[in-house]
């Protein structure tokens, strides 16, 4: 008996030193995390954008078209909707502006959640709304947390890049499953060309030509820096894993393949000038794109 009490203990104290486990967080969770660790919107670098704390790149204030659409598509009608990797809720605070009716932010890093929550805390026009919902879990394994046709609009803002091809497949076919019928994702990812990895160019272009199913993949992105526009410092808290390039061609692609209708699927340049990204004009791409309308299906028995 006195073994198991103490397993059971030892049980117990586990799991107070690892709470953050996938799921629902509560606004009071996070703000207590937060006020703990006294963790604060980090000091934006000099192009404007925040460094993330888990290594997956930066978050940025700008609104490009495509996160401007999503804004609108989501605050039109009572939405449910969701955003993968909400980072330090730049976005999802501007959109909640708008009246969003049920907005769940998720995050792999719970230090994210908990600043996204102190910021929408000191919000006086966000402070009485309950329309946020904080999710904290690696995506694409946590999707299985969502129910079938459960969210009017999915956004991933900067983030189906850090995926491999096989886990952007599996996201695509789980966006497609949690969307309700008609709704609709809007996606921005980074293309090739951008100044910090234009040494990577030439082998996409390479790529291409060869007719690669995904010429933008790399094992590790760390290989293909421009050391003339990266520090040490941002060498150090640069992504070291795989990661995918998109252009336009292949983000139509994986979209269609996945069953989603392609409304759009563009490239376009940066919203803000920066040294270490602005390139020619294509640094960015997106798309927008809907599942189709479920039809009645019946099967005529004779007999």
């Amino acid at each position: 008996m006195n073994k198991l009490f103490l397993f059971l203990c030892l049980g117990l104290f586990l799991g107070t030193l690892s709470p953050l486990k996938a799921g629902y967080v509560s606004l009071e969770t996070a703000l207590a995390l937060a006020k703990k660790e006294k963790l604060e919107l980090p000091t934006p670098q000099k192009d404007g954008s925040y460094q993330s704390l888990n290594k997956r790149g930066s978050a940025n204030t700008d609104i490009n078209s495509i996160t401007k659409e999503f804004i609108r598509y989501a605050s039109e009608g009572k939405k449910r909707v969701l955003q993968l990797d909400a980072t330090f809720g730049l976005i999802t605070l501007k959109a909640l502006k708008r009246g969003i009716h049920d907005f769940v932010a998720t995050d792999t890093d719970m230090h994210h959640l908990a600043i996204i929550a102190k910021r929408f805390k000191e919000k006086p026009c966000l402070s009485d709304n309950k329309a946020l919902k904080l999710f904290h879990g690696p995506f694409p394994e946590s999707f299985e947390a969502f129910e079938d046709n459960s969210f009017d609009a999915v956004l991933l803002n900067r983030v189906i890049h850090f995926f491999t091809p096989t886990e952007t497949t599996h996201t695509l076919k789980e966006v497609f499953r949690i969307l309700k019928p008609g709704g609709r994702v809007f996606i921005v990812a980074v293309t090739p060309y951008v100044k910090r990895f234009e040494t990577f160019i030439p082998l996409y272009k390479q790529r291409l030509l060869l007719n690669r199913r995904y010429p933008g993949y790399v094992k590790n992105l760390k290989y293909f820096v421009n050391p003339e526009v990266t520090t040490s410092k941002q060498m150090a808290q640069m992504h070291d894993k795989p990661f995918m390039f998109f252009d336009a061609q292949l983000m139509h692609r994986v979209l269609s393949e996945s069953g989603l209708i392609v409304e759009k699927a563009l490239e376009f340049p940066l919203t803000f000038k920066s040294s270490i990204w602005s390139l020619d004009g294509r640094e960015l791409v997106g798309a927008i794109a809907k599942k189709p309308l479920q039809r009645t299906s019946f099967s005529l028995h004779l007999g």
